[in-house]
């Protein structure tokens, strides 16, 4: 039996293989083309191209529709499923809200817009978040309330203006936007109103699940694909599945043993940002457009990565009530909370007592 493990940058994090085959060949080939497969995942859907497919649809598609290709379909296809499921609790139309804690940025106005807002009035600056400022990192003084688009007092002209991602320009975001404002229609997607996709939160899950498949084809015996915590494994062999719980002090915890499956981790303890003397995370309530300070640290076993990547968010915003989601998508999932300097662990579906 040939082995190989392998690491690249991708999708923002460091991307692990470690395989097996009898065959030498099928091996060199699986490998390869399962970074092929990560590669063209990350070029279609990151934010961090501004020439990426979802930037071109962020930009284009409330004016027209856009043409999409198979991987974004299939990612636009289960987030809007999830969403339809949890009621809005999972929304890939965050990236507003995103930009506007300072997690991802807008792009630059056309060449010859006006930045300033019409008569200078303050009231107007919200609208063009993001738009002709510049910020070294997140704002110190925006509260929270403003940062969802809220009051123009906490000077939302510094919003997400730092960091290397693109949103569209626009002077025109509402706050309602949902969901529920993209239609996707064979290969075609629009939006009925101005928004920003964020497939952060589904889309790193989604190219695992790619990897994998390519190791399938290529004759893999075994593998497991790590993506900073989004992990998936085929094969005869059993793979013990470790959490890092999140903040200060934090603890690397084993969670299961998988065969088959996927699981996927979100702590966003150690991902805060100060807005307006308080803590923020990248954990948005998208019912609210309001980020959540969780210290919960969430893991979901499910059959793909793509559909375990997107459950964590659902299951960090509900807690336990989020138990008939998970089910229905035919996973599991472990909620660790600090205790009393411990962890508790809830599982989902929920335990009968001994």
């Amino acid at each position: 039996m040939f082995r190989v493990r392998r690491a690249e940058l991708w999708l923002g994090t460091l991307v692990d293989i470690a395989a097996e085959a009898s065959s030498a060949c099928a091996l060199e080939s699986g490998v390869s083309a399962a970074f092929a497969a990560i590669a063209r995942v990350h070029r279609a859907l990151s934010a961090h191209d501004r020439d990426s497919e979802l930037s071109r649809v962020n930009r284009g598609a409330v004016h027209a529709w856009q043409r999409t290709s198979c991987d974004l379909r299939a990612v636009l296809e289960c987030a809007l499923d999830v969403a339809a499921r949890s009621r809005g609790t999972f929304d890939p139309t965050i990236g507003r809200d995103m930009a506007a804690l300072g997690y991802i940025r807008a792009e630059g106005p056309p060449r010859g817009a006006n930045c300033a807002p019409a008569g200078g009035s303050a009231a107007a600056k919200p609208q063009a978040w993001g738009s002709c400022y510049r910020a070294e990192g997140p704002p110190q003084s925006a509260g929270l309330r403003a940062a969802a688009g809220g009051s123009a007092a906490a000077k939302p002209q510094a919003w997400g203006s730092w960091g290397s991602c693109y949103l569209p320009w626009t002077t025109d975001f509402g706050t309602s936007a949902s969901w529920r404002d993209i239609e996707l229609r064979g290969h075609r997607v629009r939006f009925a109103r101005p928004l920003a996709l964020d497939l952060g939160g589904i889309a790193k899950g989604y190219a695992v699940d790619c990897a994998v498949a390519a190791l399938r084809d290529a004759g893999v015996d075994r593998a497991c694909v790590n993506a900073g915590g989004d992990l998936r494994v085929f094969g005869d062999q059993s793979e013990t599945v470790h959490v890092r719980t999140g903040g200060r002090h934090g603890a690397l915890l084993a969670l299961c043993a998988i065969t088959d499956g996927a699981v996927a981790t979100s702590a966003y303890g150690g991902q805060r940002v100060s807005a307006g003397g308080r803590f923020a995370t990248p954990l948005i309530d998208p019912r609210v457009r309001l980020p959540v300070m969780s210290t919960r640290t969430v893991s979901v076993v499910a059959p793909t990565c793509m559909i375990a990547d997107a459950l964590t968010k659902v299951v960090a915003l509900r807690g336990a009530r989020a138990e008939a989601i998970v089910a229905a998508y035919r996973a599991s999932a472990a909620i660790l909370s600090p205790a009393a300097g411990r962890w508790r662990c809830t599982y989902l579906p929920r335990r009968a007592a001994a």
